[in-house]
């Protein structure tokens, strides 16, 4: 308010003689001091809460990453099996397909290029329903004496399954903004929420502990008016 109440100042020095142009000029830096008062007391008048809730699906399923990584001539005994596979898992993806030189530096153009020296690398993406068919899937692929890496890369739910426990979250997280809001407003009929808003679902831990906790969360930003 200094910044008002200094050019006032001023103003009333060169207008001492000036009576009636003096008192509206105080008048009126009165009325911005009070204008500041009415915008700070309307701040105060409102409420922000955070809102969260989560819960641990136990029911979800696993993204998968399958790879080979060896020999060109074996090469078609994986992916005759992978091709057998996809007919079982419709949601597996071929990701990448690599052929290259297995040499070192200092060989090239001393040595003649031998299908041996030939190797490969394939990587699919494969969404198991859950640990069975994850766990059938590694069996098999141990008794075919074939070089792979299997990786689980996080945890996957059906879109419908998800939306659901999505709303489910979203009510329970309302009614924990509420309670915070009653808390803060000494009772339940002392507020009236103005805005709702969804915030980043992976905060505060990252998506990687949610995913492969096996975990949803969902948070709220809930904003009230005092009544």
């Amino acid at each position: 308010m200094i910044s008002v109440l200094y050019p006032l100042y001023i103003f009333v020095l060169y207008n001492m003689r000036k009576p009636f142009v003096w008192v509206l000029a105080l008048l009126t830096g009165f009325g911005t001091m009070s204008g500041c008062d009415m915008r700070s007391n309307a701040t105060e008048d409102y409420l922000e809460v955070i809102g969260e809730a989560e819960q641990t699906m136990s029911d979800a399923g696993f993204r998968l990453n399958l790879s080979y990584n060896g020999p060109l001539s074996m090469r078609g005994k994986f992916t005759a099996w992978a091709d057998s596979l996809q007919q079982e898992v419709p949601d597996m993806v071929l990701t990448s397909d690599n052929i290259y030189i297995n040499y070192m530096p200092e060989q090239m153009g001393q040595e003649k290029i031998q299908p041996a020296m030939m190797q490969s690398n394939i990587s699919y993406n494969i969404i198991a329903a859950d640990s069975v068919v994850y766990g059938r899937i590694l069996r098999d692929l141990l008794r075919r004496n074939i070089p792979f890496n299997l990786n689980i890369s996080g945890t996957q739910l059906e879109l419908a399954r998800r939306r659901e426990v999505q709303q489910k979250l979203m009510q329970e997280a309302l009614a924990h903004a509420k309670t915070k809001l009653s808390f803060l407003a000494n009772g339940d009929d002392k507020y009236a929420i103005v805005g709702v808003e969804e915030m980043d679902n992976t905060v505060p831990y990252g998506p990687e502990y949610y995913d492969f906790n096996r975990r949803m969360v969902s948070r709220l930003k809930v904003k009230a008016r005092r009544l």
